[in-house]
């Protein structure tokens, strides 16, 4: 299962290299001219956006003054770092592929632990075989959990997850307001660590009804069957749902919800509830906007991979993930408002997560984060970026409870159309009821990086028949 590790790793690398760029000038970049790179996080900020590469490959090197993560005894180290940081968006007649990543390689000076590949990566590409009849999808998603969450987060206590999944999309007209859209899965899960290497299928009929030019109503049915490789340690279950959906889009707002029931079988205690989604966003002005998201569902620790990354995009860490083979109730709200103008940008995110275990209570957990960042141009080529992030994890059978505060400065200088020099400081205090839980940490960093802006014309930008849009 290592080779999509590495071709996650070469697609991250390779991405922002920049085919389209014009043959290189004698004379100096005008750097008032230029540009900054979009501040791409998630998904859906790739589809509002023009068919572009964007990234930043870099290299460097890390000091911290607390390798192993230990709350006394700690010991400093320096990492080598080479950097990843990828935002695509191609959309033509026939193909629709988006691509992010923020990949980073570490090597340790000292040994302390093996070399890593650490990160998010969320790919995916439908291409029209015939146009709004019949698409095949491409998706895979890349991340980290922690094996043990009374310990503080090493590499000793991470382990890679990658979720590959592909199949076709059958889209059937049957009047001029309805469709139909037949959807089938197969998904392979890999965990580089724990025996939770799965594989799965999955299968989803909807009708769509267009209300508007702008809105739509959907019925939705869909089953899917996980199937461990290690199925005695692991028990196999299917899960199914069924929802209605309503989505719209206005000059200045947009929504979708849905409402349902869903339920899982096939262990020996079984779950079912409500299914509720609700996504909204409204445009307060130009330069803002307000991102709501509030949930509860049945998911597992796989499929939790995806949907955060789909909300949270690129901010997601290890910390979000643990270890866990049973299905869960899955609740969800998340309040975000972003500031972009001129030369100042500004973010604001609020969200909250739970986690109740149809089996192992034990991992039953409240987790609560706030994150706030800055950024400011202070001159045309020199660029402040200031982060703060709180984020707290109570757990409901245990004394594992523990809260952690992350602050982050960091410089960056553009001294030529693509090369820039940024330096970075990052301050870690985690604390815990559990020592091993607790540790201080201060990072130091220096990298030299290759950025791309390369913005390219359209294609035709009719919807290759991804989904209507009431799926």
């Amino acid at each position: 299962m290592m080779w999509r590790l590495y071709v996650v790793v070469l697609i991250g690398c390779l991405g922002p290299i920049d085919l389209y760029a014009a043959d290189a000038s004698d004379q100096a970049p005008d750097l008032t001219e230029q540009v900054p790179l979009p501040d791409l996080n998630r998904p859906a900020d790739l589809r509002n956006q023009p068919n572009e590469i964007a990234g930043r490959i870099a290299a460097g090197v890390i000091e911290t003054d607390n390798v192993e993560r230990t709350a006394t005894d700690t010991m400093s180290d320096t990492i080598e770092e080479v950097s990843a940081d990828v935002a695509i968006h191609e959309q033509t007649r026939r193909l629709d592929a988006d691509v992010l990543s923020n990949l980073q390689y570490l090597s340790y000076a000292h040994h302390t632990y093996s070399n890593e590949v650490v990160g998010n990566f969320i790919g995916s590409g439908t291409f029209a075989i015939l146009p709004k009849e019949f698409e095949w999808v491409v998706e895979d998603n890349f991340g980290q959990q922690q094996l043990d969450p009374t310990t503080t987060i090493t590499p000793l206590n991470l382990e890679n997850i990658n979720y590959f999944s592909t199949g076709p999309n059958l889209l059937l007209p049957l009047t001029s307001l309805v469709h139909a859209q037949v959807s089938v899965r197969f998904s392979n899960v890999y965990y580089q660590t724990s025996d939770l290497n799965n594989n799965r299928g999955d299968a989803s009929v909807a009708l769509v009804r267009s209300l508007s030019a702008t809105s739509n109503v959907s019925l939705n049915v869909a089953a899917e069957r996980v199937l461990y490789q290690d199925s005695a340690a692991n028990p196999d279950y299917t899960t199914e749902e069924a929802y209605l959906r309503y989505d719209a889009q206005g000059a200045r707002s947009k929504l979708a919800a849905d409402l349902g029931y869903d339920e899982v079988s096939g262990l020996s205690s079984t779950g079912a509830g409500a299914l509720v989604h609700l996504d909204a966003t409204r445009v307060l002005s130009a330069s803002s906007h307000l991102d709501l998201s509030v949930g509860q569902d049945i998911s597992d620790n796989s499929n939790l991979l995806r949907q955060l990354q789909n909300l949270n995009g690129l901010a997601v860490t290890a910390a979000y993930l643990q270890r866990a083979n049973d299905p869960f109730i899955n609740r969800y709200a998340r309040l975000a408002w972003q500031f972009d103008q001129n030369r100042t940008a500004f973010n604001i995110d609020v969200a909250r997560y739970e986690e109740r275990h149809l089996e192992d209570f034990g991992l039953n957990q409240n987790r609560t984060q706030a994150d706030a960042t800055l950024r400011r141009n202070l001159a045309p080529a020199l660029t402040l970026s200031l982060g703060a992030t709180y984020a707290r994890s109570d757990y409901l059978a245990s004394a594992d409870n523990y809260h952690e505060v992350l602050a982050t400065a960091a410089l960056d200088w553009r001294f030529g159309r693509h090369l820039d020099v940024r330096a970075e400081y990052d301050r870690f205090d985690q604390r815990a009821e559990v020592t091993t839980n607790e540790y201080r940490e201060n990072r130091i960093g220096l990298t030299v990086g290759w950025q791309v802006d390369s913005l390219r014309s359209p294609g035709v930008l009719e919807r290759n028949g991804t989904s209507f849009p009431g799926l």
